[in-house]
């Protein structure tokens, strides 16, 4: 979840009584950010009654899919901005809580639901496709425009390495039931990979709780760049542009859009296998693909103007905290909700996802530790 949520990005030129054509389209897009506080409400409200006539009726499975992509896009946003402004007055830590919590929202709704479908390839296919997003697409478009005609720049030593490590011990955690399952005989492995993921899980878990303490309590001041700094001090010099919302109205916005994501989820899930056969394409790149990408267009649109602004630190962190919430919250969160529910999702992924995964980490990693940076490596997070 982005801390630099778009709810902060007031303009006060709204309050001028002639705009220019620019100017009113930008208003529009930040339009939840004044009076009321809807962010894409009125999007939603006509794109959730075209969803369910989509699926009632039995449109195209291609319509399905792109009305239903679409509305995610916007409830992703709206999650985004309603957490943040709940964040607010709940203080740091139980704020931090939250974000983590709703971070990934259309992640966590669609592999839940998809276990109860039955569908656990499909909901690990989501997990990573998210985690790829993150570290190559997202990632990538950062470091371009961070250092695009600009030397090469340098990260947060101390930040750059201690998430790079932390990167590595998911990925790690992720691949090694890959290599115990060519350790024993083939009718024993099922039960014995299980256990191991059942297990590995908790341990995750107990691994994201003292990485939140370390980031929340005892490390926090590696987490906070200058920048991020000055911008709050400017935002507090200037009492016009605190237009926080009440709490309630805040806890409405972000429940309404959690239950609009849900329903929305629920509908591309179901359509998978028509949008498949329609689109010529197979049911895991759907999973891998278009709903990562739908749920981190916002952070990734937010990432990239903060990276272009020059604070790449801030863009780092965004990025690869989300990265960890997939990887030490999200999965083993599955993996303990499917042992509640009776289905063996496990720690287990198709070979080549494990793969790429895991090579992905790699090279950002080596990227990381490396401490510095140009155009170039974004391009080339790109073409992986």
């Amino acid at each position: 979840m982005s801390s630099m949520s778009p709810s902060r990005d007031i303009h006060s030129s709204c309050q001028e009584p002639h705009h220019d054509l620019g100017t009113r389209v930008q208003e529009w897009f930040n339009m939840p950010t004044q009076g009321l506080n809807f962010s894409p409400s009125l999007p939603v409200m006509m794109l959730l009654p075209v969803a369910g006539a989509a699926k009632l009726f039995h449109w195209n499975a291609t319509i399905v899919l792109v009305v239903n992509i679409v509305a995610i896009v916007f409830l992703s946003e709206s999650i985004s901005v309603s957490s943040d402004e709940l964040a607010e007055h709940l203080g740091e830590l139980q704020g931090a809580l939250l974000s983590a919590t709703f971070g990934n929202t259309v992640e966590l709704t669609a592999g839940i639901l998809a276990l109860v479908h039955g569908e656990i390839g499909f909901a690990q296919s989501v997990m990573v496709g998210s985690i790829l997003s993150d570290i190559l697409l997202v990632f990538g478009c950062c470091l371009i425009t961070a250092s695009y005609n600009k030397n090469v720049l340098l990260f947060n030593s101390a930040l750059a390495k201690t998430l790079s490590s932390l990167m590595m011990i998911t990925a790690v955690a992720l691949l090694l039931p890959t290599a115990l399952y060519s350790t024993f005989p083939v009718s024993e492995i099922d039960d014995r990979v299980l256990s191991f993921s059942r297990g590995t899980a908790v341990v995750l878990l107990a691994l994201y709780a003292g990485y939140l303490y370390f980031y929340l309590g005892t490390h926090k001041h590696l987490f906070i760049s200058n920048d991020s700094e000055a911008s709050d001090d400017e935002d507090e010099a200037k009492p016009g542009l605190n237009h926080t919302p009440s709490m309630a109205s805040s806890i409405i916005r972000l429940t309404t859009a959690v239950a609009a994501t849900i329903f929305c989820t629920e509908l591309l899930i179901e359509s998978t296998g028509d949008m498949a056969q329609a689109l010529g394409v197979s049911e895991v790149f759907i999973a891998i693909v278009f709903i990562p990408i739908a749920s981190n267009s916002t952070e990734g649109v937010t990432v990239v103007a903060s990276s272009k602004s020059g604070d790449t630190d801030s863009a780092i962190r965004v990025i690869i905290d989300s990265l960890l919430q997939i990887g030490l919250f999200a999965i083993p969160f599955l993996v303990i909700v499917g042992w509640c529910i009776g289905e063996p999702m496990t720690l287990f992924f198709d070979s080549l996802q494990t793969v790429s995964m895991f090579l992905a980490v790699l090279v950002v990693n080596h990227l990381l530790r490396d401490g510095q940076y140009a155009y170039i490596h974004g391009a080339m997070l790109l073409a992986l």
